[in-house]
Protein backbone atom coordinates (compact mmCIF):
# COMPACT_ATOMS: atom_id res chain seq x y z
CA UNK A 1 0.00 0.00 0.00
CA UNK A 2 1.14 3.55 -0.51
CA UNK A 3 0.19 6.62 1.08
CA UNK A 4 0.79 10.04 -0.05
CA UNK A 5 1.20 13.13 2.01
CA UNK A 6 0.19 16.32 0.41
CA UNK A 7 1.67 19.58 2.30
CA UNK A 8 1.52 23.10 1.14
CA UNK A 9 4.69 24.42 2.57
CA UNK A 10 8.37 23.39 3.72
CA UNK A 11 7.82 24.20 7.47
CA UNK A 12 5.27 22.16 7.71
CA UNK A 13 6.31 19.35 5.46
CA UNK A 14 9.42 19.04 7.97
CA UNK A 15 7.38 18.42 10.82
CA UNK A 16 5.20 15.87 9.41
CA UNK A 17 8.29 13.97 8.85
CA UNK A 18 10.02 14.37 11.71
CA UNK A 19 6.46 12.80 13.23
CA UNK A 20 6.83 10.41 11.02
CA UNK A 21 10.53 8.71 10.48
CA UNK A 22 10.38 6.84 13.66
CA UNK A 23 7.45 4.82 12.55
CA UNK A 24 8.10 1.18 11.60
CA UNK A 25 5.82 0.56 8.61
CA UNK A 26 6.60 -2.38 6.63
CA UNK A 27 3.46 -3.02 5.14
CA UNK A 28 3.41 0.49 3.10
CA UNK A 29 5.26 2.83 1.46
CA UNK A 30 4.95 6.71 2.43
CA UNK A 31 5.87 9.45 -0.09
CA UNK A 32 5.61 13.17 0.34
CA UNK A 33 4.46 16.09 -1.60
CA UNK A 34 5.00 19.57 -1.71
CA UNK A 35 2.11 21.25 -3.23
CA UNK A 36 2.89 25.22 -2.19
CA UNK A 37 -0.08 27.17 -1.15
CA UNK A 38 -2.82 28.18 -4.02
CA UNK A 39 -5.65 26.13 -5.85
CA UNK A 40 -3.57 25.95 -8.69
CA UNK A 41 -0.39 25.04 -7.20
CA UNK A 42 -2.22 22.21 -5.01
CA UNK A 43 -3.82 20.63 -8.60
CA UNK A 44 -1.28 21.11 -10.26
CA UNK A 45 0.99 18.95 -8.15
CA UNK A 46 -1.23 16.18 -7.31
CA UNK A 47 -1.99 16.17 -10.83
CA UNK A 48 1.69 15.99 -12.15
CA UNK A 49 2.53 13.44 -9.53
CA UNK A 50 -0.20 10.90 -10.39
CA UNK A 51 0.81 11.08 -14.22
CA UNK A 52 4.31 11.11 -13.61
CA UNK A 53 4.75 8.08 -10.82
CA UNK A 54 2.24 5.94 -9.37
CA UNK A 55 -1.55 7.02 -8.60
CA UNK A 56 -1.54 6.54 -4.37
CA UNK A 57 -3.65 4.09 -2.61
CA UNK A 58 -4.60 6.57 -0.10
CA UNK A 59 -4.06 10.38 0.18
CA UNK A 60 -3.59 12.32 3.58
CA UNK A 61 -3.50 15.91 3.22
CA UNK A 62 -2.65 18.03 6.15
CA UNK A 63 -1.77 21.45 6.93
CA UNK A 64 -2.72 24.89 9.00
CA UNK A 65 -5.93 26.88 8.37
CA UNK A 66 -7.52 30.03 8.95
CA UNK A 67 -10.30 30.72 11.75
CA UNK A 68 -12.98 32.70 12.82
CA UNK A 69 -12.71 32.57 16.43
CA UNK A 70 -11.30 30.62 19.59
CA UNK A 71 -14.24 28.23 19.04
CA UNK A 72 -11.85 25.32 17.99
CA UNK A 73 -8.11 24.97 18.32
CA UNK A 74 -7.18 21.44 17.82
CA UNK A 75 -6.70 18.82 14.88
CA UNK A 76 -9.51 18.16 12.99
CA UNK A 77 -11.36 16.35 9.94
CA UNK A 78 -13.26 18.19 6.83
CA UNK A 79 -16.39 16.70 6.22
CA UNK A 80 -17.92 19.53 4.18
CA UNK A 81 -16.58 22.04 1.26
CA UNK A 82 -17.58 24.90 0.88
CA UNK A 83 -15.72 27.23 -2.37
CA UNK A 84 -16.44 30.50 -1.11
CA UNK A 85 -16.22 31.89 -4.58
CA UNK A 86 -18.87 30.21 -5.79
CA UNK A 87 -21.32 29.14 -3.19
CA UNK A 88 -20.75 25.31 -4.33
CA UNK A 89 -20.36 22.70 -2.03
CA UNK A 90 -19.27 19.29 -1.58
CA UNK A 91 -19.28 16.53 1.44
CA UNK A 92 -16.58 14.30 1.77
CA UNK A 93 -16.57 10.75 1.88
CA UNK A 94 -15.69 9.47 5.46
CA UNK A 95 -12.97 6.58 4.10
CA UNK A 96 -11.83 7.00 7.89
CA UNK A 97 -12.59 8.61 11.16
CA UNK A 98 -10.08 10.36 13.23
CA UNK A 99 -10.63 13.97 14.29
CA UNK A 100 -13.92 15.81 14.64
CA UNK A 101 -16.03 16.66 11.56
CA UNK A 102 -15.85 19.65 10.76
CA UNK A 103 -16.45 21.85 7.50
CA UNK A 104 -14.39 24.92 6.30
CA UNK A 105 -14.36 27.48 3.42
CA UNK A 106 -12.06 27.16 0.45
CA UNK A 107 -11.21 30.89 -0.79
CA UNK A 108 -9.03 31.27 -4.04
CA UNK A 109 -7.46 34.43 -2.32
CA UNK A 110 -6.61 35.00 1.08
CA UNK A 111 -9.46 35.96 3.00
CA UNK A 112 -8.59 38.53 6.04
CA UNK A 113 -12.07 39.30 6.51
CA UNK A 114 -14.82 37.76 9.04
CA UNK A 115 -17.81 38.67 6.41
CA UNK A 116 -15.99 36.96 3.66
CA UNK A 117 -16.46 33.50 5.39
CA UNK A 118 -19.90 33.93 5.31
CA UNK A 119 -20.96 31.11 8.29
CA UNK A 120 -18.19 29.12 7.79
CA UNK A 121 -15.41 29.52 10.69
CA UNK A 122 -12.32 27.90 9.27
CA UNK A 123 -10.80 28.50 6.05
CA UNK A 124 -7.97 27.56 3.23
CA UNK A 125 -6.96 27.74 -0.04
CA UNK A 126 -6.51 24.22 -1.37
CA UNK A 127 -9.40 21.87 0.22
CA UNK A 128 -11.63 21.74 -2.44
CA UNK A 129 -9.39 21.03 -4.83
CA UNK A 130 -7.84 18.36 -2.96
CA UNK A 131 -11.57 16.80 -3.10
CA UNK A 132 -12.05 17.92 -6.99
CA UNK A 133 -8.57 15.60 -7.89
CA UNK A 134 -8.93 12.90 -5.94
CA UNK A 135 -12.75 12.46 -6.97
CA UNK A 136 -11.93 12.51 -10.27
CA UNK A 137 -8.80 9.76 -10.00
CA UNK A 138 -10.90 7.45 -7.53
CA UNK A 139 -8.13 7.79 -5.20
CA UNK A 140 -9.75 7.47 -1.04
CA UNK A 141 -8.30 10.28 1.01
CA UNK A 142 -8.61 12.41 4.23
CA UNK A 143 -8.51 16.28 5.16
CA UNK A 144 -6.74 16.67 8.42
CA UNK A 145 -6.62 20.61 9.34
CA UNK A 146 -5.03 22.72 12.22
CA UNK A 147 -6.51 26.00 13.07
CA UNK A 148 -3.67 28.43 13.10
CA UNK A 149 -4.02 32.39 12.59
CA UNK A 150 -7.33 34.29 12.91
CA UNK A 151 -8.70 35.87 10.17
CA UNK A 152 -7.72 39.34 9.84
CA UNK A 153 -5.52 42.11 8.15
CA UNK A 154 -2.64 40.27 9.15
CA UNK A 155 -3.57 37.11 7.88
CA UNK A 156 -0.75 37.25 5.02
CA UNK A 157 1.95 37.70 7.44
CA UNK A 158 2.65 34.26 8.74
CA UNK A 159 5.18 33.13 11.65
CA UNK A 160 7.32 30.34 10.59
CA UNK A 161 8.25 29.45 13.53
CA UNK A 162 4.51 29.34 14.90
CA UNK A 163 3.48 27.27 12.36
CA UNK A 164 6.01 24.48 12.77
CA UNK A 165 4.85 24.87 16.60
CA UNK A 166 1.07 24.22 15.38
CA UNK A 167 1.62 20.68 13.96
CA UNK A 168 4.39 19.33 16.28
CA UNK A 169 1.53 17.21 18.10
CA UNK A 170 0.44 15.85 15.11
CA UNK A 171 -0.45 11.53 15.61
CA UNK A 172 0.75 10.03 12.93
CA UNK A 173 1.08 6.41 14.05
CA UNK A 174 -2.71 6.87 15.05
CA UNK A 175 -3.68 8.23 11.72
CA UNK A 176 -1.64 5.17 9.67
CA UNK A 177 -3.23 2.79 11.94
CA UNK A 178 -7.06 4.00 11.05
CA UNK A 179 -5.92 3.66 7.11
CA UNK A 180 -4.58 0.29 7.84
CA UNK A 181 -7.66 -1.07 9.39
CA UNK A 182 -9.64 0.60 6.16
CA UNK A 183 -7.65 -0.39 3.34
CA UNK A 184 -7.25 -4.36 4.67
CA UNK A 185 -11.27 -4.19 5.23
CA UNK A 186 -11.65 -2.56 1.92
CA UNK A 187 -9.71 -5.52 0.45
CA UNK A 188 -11.46 -8.08 1.97
CA UNK A 189 -14.89 -6.54 0.72
CA UNK A 190 -12.98 -6.81 -2.96
CA UNK A 191 -12.23 -10.21 -3.16
CA UNK A 192 -15.48 -11.07 -1.76
CA UNK A 193 -17.06 -9.14 -4.57
CA UNK A 194 -14.40 -10.66 -7.01
CA UNK A 195 -15.34 -14.35 -5.43
CA UNK A 196 -19.32 -13.84 -5.95
CA UNK A 197 -19.00 -12.61 -9.40
CA UNK A 198 -16.67 -15.93 -10.21
CA UNK A 199 -19.26 -17.66 -9.02
CA UNK A 200 -22.19 -16.20 -10.48
CA UNK A 201 -20.11 -16.74 -14.10
CA UNK A 202 -19.63 -20.24 -12.91
CA UNK A 203 -23.15 -21.52 -12.73
CA UNK A 204 -24.76 -18.34 -14.88
CA UNK A 205 -26.89 -17.26 -11.77
CA UNK A 206 -29.87 -14.95 -12.87
CA UNK A 207 -30.00 -11.24 -11.10
CA UNK A 208 -32.42 -12.87 -7.93
CA UNK A 209 -30.29 -16.24 -7.51
CA UNK A 210 -27.18 -13.42 -7.33
CA UNK A 211 -28.78 -11.75 -4.41
CA UNK A 212 -29.56 -14.85 -2.75
CA UNK A 213 -26.47 -15.72 -2.91
CA UNK A 214 -24.76 -11.91 -1.60
CA UNK A 215 -27.60 -12.65 1.46
CA UNK A 216 -25.82 -16.30 1.53
CA UNK A 217 -22.53 -15.18 1.92
CA UNK A 218 -23.31 -12.01 4.14
CA UNK A 219 -25.14 -13.95 6.73
CA UNK A 220 -21.93 -16.60 7.15
CA UNK A 221 -19.74 -13.85 7.71
CA UNK A 222 -22.38 -12.74 10.42
CA UNK A 223 -21.85 -16.03 12.07
CA UNK A 224 -18.18 -15.55 11.91
CA UNK A 225 -17.80 -18.41 9.02
CA UNK A 226 -14.58 -17.71 6.79
CA UNK A 227 -16.27 -16.78 3.60
CA UNK A 228 -13.58 -17.17 1.37
CA UNK A 229 -13.66 -20.84 2.47
CA UNK A 230 -17.74 -20.98 2.74
CA UNK A 231 -17.47 -20.04 -1.27
CA UNK A 232 -14.78 -22.45 -2.38
CA UNK A 233 -16.47 -25.19 -1.26
CA UNK A 234 -19.95 -23.83 -3.34
CA UNK A 235 -17.45 -23.46 -6.18
CA UNK A 236 -17.12 -27.73 -6.29
CA UNK A 237 -21.22 -28.65 -6.13
CA UNK A 238 -23.64 -28.84 -8.69
CA UNK A 239 -25.91 -25.40 -9.78
CA UNK A 240 -28.82 -27.02 -8.15
CA UNK A 241 -26.54 -28.22 -4.98
CA UNK A 242 -25.81 -24.45 -4.62
CA UNK A 243 -28.87 -22.71 -5.47
CA UNK A 244 -30.14 -25.10 -2.35
CA UNK A 245 -27.55 -24.09 -0.24
CA UNK A 246 -28.07 -20.55 -0.46
CA UNK A 247 -31.69 -20.87 -0.24
CA UNK A 248 -32.27 -22.54 2.94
Amino acid sequence: MEILFCIALPSELKIIKQEMKDLVLKWIKIDFLLTWVWVLNTSYAIKKYIDEKKKPDFIINIWVCGKKSDIYNDFFQVYRIKNLSHNKEVICPSYIDIFPLKSIGCSDKIITNWDELSEENFVDMESFWIDFICDKEKIPYVIIKKSFDFVSKDSKKVSIKDLENVLKWFDGEYVINKIKDFWEKNKKNTLLEEKILSLKEKFQLTFSETEFLKKYAHKKIAFQYDIMEVLTDLSFLEKKEVLKHIKE
